[in-house]
């Protein structure tokens, strides 16, 4: 195995980073998106001015999201 050059190991560590960064941006704008359709669903909140049609599918969204997840776990 032959060892990485000084600008290879900089590359990479700059791709690492910015992966990193897109991750938790990614982490950020999902985080954000559950907490508005939970606030829709919350009567106390929004949610007395969402119909029944929205609320199922924020549902369904909602739902959808933590199979993804589970599924992105366990791969």
């Amino acid at each position: 195995m032959t060892s990485l050059q000084s600008t290879e190991r900089q590359t990479l560590k700059a791709h690492i980073l910015w992966l990193g960064t897109e991750l938790e941006k990614s982490r950020l704008q999902c985080r954000a998106k559950t907490e508005l359709l939970k606030r829709m669903l919350n009567p106390e909140d929004l949610g007395h001015a969402v119909s029944n049609e929205v609320r199922a599918s924020i549902y369904q969204i909602l739902i959808e999201d933590s199979h993804n997840e589970r599924d992105a776990w366990n791969r």
